[in-house]
């Protein structure tokens, strides 16, 4: 009978400066064959699946502190652990994927991919945007070809001979020096020692790195210090930027508050959503994709005066339980069936670790480099009253990209005085 050994996939899309500096080009898609990717719109099945899996995740990780996570790193390890599942272990995967079959799961990673390599339009003050992902496995372990082709061809992530068994100090400290030149070093131990062991099979790990300018730029010098009221009660100084008699596309409704703020050169947005009662924590149960559909189906173009905190997220959690509440439940023990992998040894996930950082200020402070940004093209003020918007108690941000609907960060903004 063949030993059991323990297989690590590691989650590990993990940095996102927005409204900071954007220095360099866009570098979507290094995920695909190591270079650009197709530019053709990700289907609609693809953003809705990836959706109902972002928000699927969000009251599980919440809590009723700050978090921030990416749903689309997740999303994307996830579907190249589910390329070497088989049974009942892939159906799982794809159900918490949403997903009806692995071929799907993976067709529809590549068309998001696509999308946001078109998302980016090329010249000054472009996001950079750099997604990649890896593979390493056992020397030694047979691999299925498919497998292999898959994760090569798909995802960029040819397997990488490592030894686990014999030097696994090594393996972690390549593993973290990858994740860290991956992310722009904001996330530098992504895996802690005795995380990987001589008993460690394999691990999958996807980064992505995104810095992007604001089409509207704050003022530094209207930012101020002002309270910021958490779910609590407690009332907390915190410094908020400011934009005055600004154009945005803004909606409202009777138990939210919500402005879409774009950024420079892409169809990449950040879309602030307010409850109107304090309970996000409430909120946050109710959020679907139905109902994500209606908040964006309200907005509009305002006139707004906003205000709203400057912020240093960051988030480092396992997944294990979250999936295995969502009903990913055999991956993680003797019942897994990874044989899509390798015939060789019997496998099984041992660890789905994730870490995500997330900045937002004014306009560059994060970036040591001096980059010439052009701004907007002036935009017509709207008709009608100026509106006036305070995220002065917790929200909810979405990183996304706006021509494909993919949610590539989510982020609970419950104290802004807190990482």
């Amino acid at each position: 009978m063949s030993r059991v050994m323990r297989a690590s996939i590691v989650v590990a899309l993990c940095a996102a400066s927005a409204g900071v500096w954007s220095g360099g080009s866009s570098a979507a898609g290094r995920a695909a064959s190591g270079g650009a990717v197709g530019a053709h719109t990700a289907s609609s099945h693809a953003a809705t699946a990836e959706t109902k899996f972002a928000l699927a995740l969000l009251p599980l990780l919440g809590g009723s502190g700050n978090v921030v996570y990416s749903p689309y790193s997740i999303d994307t390890a996830l579907t190249m652990a589910d390329a070497g599942a088989a049974g009942n272990t892939a159906t799982q995967i794809d159900r918490v994927l949403h997903e009806g079959t692995q071929s799907e799961a993976v067709s529809d990673a590549s068309a998001i991919r696509s999308a946001l390599a078109a998302a980016i339009t090329a010249g000054p003050g472009a996001p950079k945007l750099d997604v990649a992902n890896a593979l390493w496995t056992q020397s030694g372990l047979a691999l299925q070809s498919p497998f292999v082709a898959t994760l090569t061809n798909d995802f960029g992530a040819p397997p990488q001979s490592t030894d686990f068994a014999g030097a696994p100090a090594a393996a972690l400290q390549a593993i973290n020096q990858w994740v860290s030149s991956n992310t722009g070093g904001l996330i530098r131990q992504l895996l802690a020692p005795g995380q990987i062991t001589p008993a460690t099979a394999f691990v999958l790990a996807n980064a992505i790195y995104l810095k992007a300018h604001w089409q509207s730029p704050f003022d530094a010098s209207l930012t101020h210090p002002g309270p910021f009221t958490t779910a609590s009660g407690q009332s907390v100084q915190v410094p908020f930027m400011k934009q005055e008699d600004t154009s945005y596309d803004y909606g409202s409704g009777p138990a939210y508050q919500a402005i879409d703020l774009p950024y420079l050169s892409s169809s990449l947005s950040l879309l602030a959503i307010m409850p109107r009662a304090r309970s996000l924590r409430q909120f946050d149960r109710t959020l679907s994709a139905a109902s994500l559909t209606k908040i964006e189906g309200s907005l509009s173009q305002h006139s707004v005066d906003l205000q709203m905190p400057k912020l240093d997220l960051s988030t480092q959690l396992s997944l294990n339980a979250p999936l295995k509440r969502l009903g990913m439940t055999d991956a993680f023990g003797p019942a897994a069936n990874f044989s899509a992998l390798t015939t060789q040894q019997a496998l099984n996930i041992s660890l789905v670790e994730h870490a995500a950082d997330l900045k937002i200020d004014e306009q560059g402070t994060v970036a040591a480099a001096a980059t010439a940004i052009v701004g907007p093209t002036a935009i017509a003020r709207p008709p009608g009253p100026i509106i006036k918007l305070t995220l002065d108690h917790p929200y909810l941000l979405l990183l996304r990209d706006d021509a494909s609907g993919t949610i590539l960060f989510v982020a609970q903004v419950a104290n802004p005085s807190e990482r």
